[in-house]
């Protein structure tokens, strides 16, 4: 897991190049102007999806993890909460669903560590990484994302 900036996430494109495409479309593109849904980078390597969603209590999110991508969340509007911890070995309360790469987990709240992220922040989920997005940070807010989902494999 990484977070920071937005002005920091060119760092990151050295990681591969699948990375480096998806960050050169997040910061050479108008993020508030795009709709919500998938737009296209390259193919099923890279693609965005931007999602508009009020956040939820933590009770009502579930922990997850991927094998095949990992994330780039980019908060565009409103303030969110991740819940996050290395995945070591724990077992989803429901299975892998290699379709739509996840798995969900019951992980008590204590056990996460948690991190707020406002309009210009973003986090990289690694397949190494248990994450739980959607948790409201003080109240429930309409958030707008923009979620990067890079190839790993």
């Amino acid at each position: 897991m990484i977070t920071s900036t937005n002005n920091q996430l060119f760092w990151y494109k050295a990681i591969n190049p699948n990375f480096a495409k998806a960050i050169d479309f997040a910061l050479n593109t108008d993020l508030s102007s795009l709709p919500v849904g998938r737009h296209d980078i390259d193919g099923d390597n890279v693609f965005a999806i931007i999602n508009e969603y009020t956040t939820k209590p933590f009770e009502e999110c579930d922990p997850e993890s991927h094998r095949d991508y990992a994330d780039i969340q980019i908060m565009v509007t409103g303030t969110e909460k991740f819940g996050y911890i290395p995945l070591n070995g724990q077992q989803p309360s429901i299975a892998y669903n290699e379709e739509k790469d996840v798995a969900l987990y019951s992980i008590p709240e204590e056990d996460l560590s948690y991190i707020r992220l406002s309009p210009g922040q973003f986090i990289i989920f690694f397949p190494t990484d248990i994450h739980q997005p959607e948790v409201y940070n003080k109240a429930p807010e309409l958030v707008k994302k923009l979620v990067l989902k890079i190839s790993v494999t």
